[in-house]
């Protein structure tokens, strides 16, 4: 149930005597001093905190001429002691219904930070008061214009009716800040528009003060607290490559001695008889030698798709749309995927389509590589094995093209560096690398917004190491080149919330979503099902899903019918093409039946490969979504994406995922069935029926149709949970971090600055020196950083904030 009580702190408003008081702090409003020192330094007052509080009046009371008359009343005598922090405080004459004003609702035109944002100089006696005083009369007859909003602990989102915000320079306070890339929400109902202020009005910002800004940096040399930003995942690795490039070489020499033998020596090897030793090393072992290099390619492909954006992002090349639109997750199937091009990534991108082609067709062309074709030998007629030229040059260009990828590949990460220090494959990875970033704000209410990458604008952004402009620490992470930092300190937010006055930081969680503002349309957003559970791969909803069962089913049940009513296997059937082979050994009718049923098998193991995909990356999702949350070996350090095949199937396993188990071997098994049916069929001549038959290899053919039922049962272990639903896609980076930034694991101090993949570990599978038990991570509605709600991956209990709201475990 909820509850109408909110906790808000209200001040006294008045319309007539606004005053400008100060308490005394003992803590510097410069934010980011404390944020990129990592200090350990918590304030000792609630009070410490310069806060801006606005308030609106009623949209009763217009505006009036006498109210631009504003007096400021005498300081109190407590504000002469240095330093302090300031606050609007407005008293008499409190209106009937008065709202506090959300800090998050702002224009898109504008973005106001509070103080504690942005580095400054606290006021003190005997220094000019005029930037408060303009400050708070802009903040009256601002809001007076804007009319009354709201503020509690669930709507984060509010739109702006005021076009403008009036920017006055303020000496530290923040107000005149750089606008920040704007999310975009539905536009809200048309009221009524008030001129801006012309530009020539506008206070100058002094051209001597500069706020704090990232300045690209490099690595300090010889430096253990640096390491160098070379790091590539095993199978990107130039002797990795190099490996593969050679297995490659091996295909295209084999195929070319086939091709010129059976040309110069009539044949390779006597027909025998269907079902032989050589019948199976001449119709099946060609396959079965391409499926370790097919397999292995996945990987390559997952490796480049995992780090494409990070070393687009080091390398300084990008068009401003890599976080937001480059994909992080393999899609190069069925399909060809041509992102890469369209970032500037030509070498990317044609080593993906090179392995994309040798997939799709290698298996299916090596299956008909090899025909019986009848020669004349010393007098006499005998049927051998030769090697279809055509299908054979064909196969050479298509390795040709795959080494040619590969080599680009080698090229590529041997001349350029990754801007890594280790592989990012886990969400506890991302953390450490976007934790200091001077981008985080541009994702505010991104997280429950459809579509990510449609809400951000490009921005041109650097992976590396970084300075701020004022200081001479390292640090490391994206950010965008001289721009200001933005962030709140990361101390200072995840403190001061917590030991406000009145249980600010505490949330009371309204799970039906019924209080006094449950008729606000900007108050839907966390606490909305539909929103909650929008998303998931088109491909794994409940509807597809039961068509794709449907469909598999059906094709299975008709696929035996047809094998076995009337012995239409077992006897053969025509060919209903001819048969003989041409000079070069090519048929018509066995290059149709063994070309064929294996690229309809490679279709199929095809697109069971993203089920594949997205069953691994949304694992870590679905143990976060659980009512108690996860530990972080079974959540933020899952990485299947990046296993290798078998590993990921052993692993699920010991985790006791086993759908995710069963879907990544059933990827492996499937690729059984283009290798089948490549081989199976093979025109012969029938004496009892006096005429060329396609008959079946029948041992082979059964085995083709327990790997078909194996499939289509195989369906029915991908029926999707409410736990693999999120609110939007995780196909980019964008897409992770709006899960993220507001997150109090970017302050946590179990995960500031790991520099190694196993400092990192350590640090998450031990508990805190402060803890006795392992901390447990969630995915649901937790307090951010900035003292408000948002729906993403933090700890599930923090001391004095209440636990994360997850709706998986109470949602039937």
């Amino acid at each position: 149930m909820s509850n109408p009580t909110r906790n808000f702190s209200l001040r006294n408003v008045t319309t007539s005597k606004p005053q400008l008081a100060r308490t005394e702090s003992q803590q510097s409003v410069a934010a980011s001093d404390d944020y990129y020192s990592f200090s350990d330094r918590a304030p000792s007052s609630p009070e410490s905190v310069a806060t801006i509080m606005r308030f609106r009046t009623a949209d009763s009371h217009a505006p009036s001429p006498a109210m631009s008359q504003i007096h400021l009343a005498q300081e109190d005598p407590e504000s002469q002691r240095p330093p302090t922090s300031s606050t609007v405080r407005f008293a008499e004459d409190r209106p009937d219904h008065v709202s506090p004003t959300s800090d998050a609702a702002r224009s898109d035109e504008t973005a106001l930070r509070s103080p504690a944002d942005y580095p400054g100089p606290a006021p003190t006696p005997g220094m000019d008061d005029s930037p408060y005083v303009r400050f708070a009369i802009d903040q009256l007859t601002q809001d007076r214009a804007r009319g009354i909003q709201r503020n509690d602990s669930i709507s984060t989102t509010t739109t702006s009716d005021y076009p403008t915000d009036r920017m006055v320079w303020d000496e530290g306070l923040g107000y005149f800040t750089r606008t920040r890339t704007p999310i975009r929400h539905e536009a809200p109902p048309a009221r009524p528009s008030y001129t801006s202020p012309s530009p020539q009005a506008l206070p100058q910002r002094p051209a001597s003060v500069d706020p704090e800004s990232f300045m690209a940096v490099d690595a300090p040399e010889q430096s253990l607290l640096y390491p160098g930003l070379d790091y590539l995942p095993l199978v990107l690795r130039p002797w990795a490559l190099a490996l593969t490039i050679f297995c490659c070489l091996l295909m295209m020499g084999a195929i070319v001695f086939c091709n010129v033998w059976s040309r110069g020596e009539e044949g390779l090897w006597d027909y025998v008889r269907q079902g032989d030793s050589r019948y199976f090393v001449l119709q099946f072992l060609p396959q079965i030698v391409a499926a370790p290099i097919i397999i292995w390619l996945f990987v390559i492909q997952a490796a480049v798709y995992r780090i494409a954006p990070f070393s687009i992002m080091s390398a300084e090349r990008q068009q401003g749309l890599v976080m937001n639109r480059l994909p992080i997750l393999s899609k190069n199937f069925i399909f060809p995927d041509f992102s890469h091009f369209r970032h500037g990534e030509a070498l990317f991108g044609f080593s993906l389509f090179a392995i994309w082609l040798s997939n799709f067709f290698a298996i299916p062309l090596l299956s008909c590589l090899f025909q019986a074709k009848y020669y004349i030998i010393d007098g006499q007629g005998v049927w051998r094995w030769a090697s279809v030229q055509s299908v054979g040059w064909t196969l050479v260009g298509l390795y040709g093209v795959l080494t040619l990828g590969l080599i680009m590949l080698f090229v590529r990460f041997l001349r350029g560096r990754s801007g890594l220090m280790w592989d990012p494959v886990s969400l506890a990875d991302l953390i450490s690398i976007i934790q200091r970033s001077n981008i985080l704000h541009d994702f505010e209410h991104s997280e429950t917004v459809p579509s990510v990458r449609e809400s951000l604008d490009p921005r041109v952004l650097r992976l590396g190491y970084w300075k701020l402009s004022s200081k001479t620490e390292v640090f490391y992470g994206i950010g965008e080149v001289d721009a200001p930092v933005r962030t709140p300190s990361l101390h200072q937010t995840s403190k001061t919330r917590e030991t406000q006055p009145h249980g600010l930081a505490k949330v009371c969680f309204d799970i039906e979503h019924n209080g006094a503002f449950a008729n606000d349309p900007n108050d839907h957003h966390l606490y909305s099902l539909s929103a909650r559970y929008r998303w998931t791969p088109w491909f794994l909803r409940k509807l597809p899903v039961f068509i794709w069962i449907v469909i598999v089913f059906a094709l299975f049940i008709a696929f035996v019918a047809v094998s076995f009513i009337n012995s239409a296997i077992e006897g053969g059937f025509p060919p209903k093409l001819p048969s003989l082979p041409s000079a070069g050994a090519f048929s018509s009718s066995n290059f149709l039946y063994s070309f064929i049923p294996a690229l309809i098998g490679n279709v199929l193991f095809l697109a069971w490969q993203p089920v594949d995909v997205y069953f691994r990356a949304l694992q870590p999702y679905a143990e976060l979504s659980a009512p108690s949350g996860a530990s972080a070996e079974r959540s933020v350090l899952l990485s299947y994406p990046s296993c290798f095949p078998f590993q990921v199937t052993v692993q699920a396993i010991i985790n006791g995922h086993f759908k995710v188990a069963w879907i990544s071997l059933m990827s492996l098994l499937s690729l059984a069935i283009p290798i089948l049916a490549g081989g199976v069929f093979v025109a012969l001549w029938f004496p009892s029926h006096d005429d060329i038959r396609i008959a079946a290899f029948l041992p082979a053919f059964y085995a083709l149709i327990g790997f078909c039922g194996l499939y289509a049962v195989s369906f029915l272990a991908i029926w999707p949970g409410r736990r693999r639903y999120l609110p939007h896609d995780i196909t980019t980076l964008a897409d992770l971090m709006s899960y993220l930034y507001q997150s109090p694991l970017l302050s946590d101090k179990i995960l500031r600055e790991p520099r190694s993949k196993t400092d990192l570990v350590t640090r998450l599978i031990v508990a805190p020196p402060s803890e006795r038990q392992l901390p447990s991570y969630g995915f649901g509605i937790y307090v951010g950083r900035d003292g408000k709600e948002h729906l993403g991956i933090d700890r599930f209990h923090r001391p004095g904030r209440s636990d994360m709201l997850i709706t998986t475990g109470n949602m039937k």
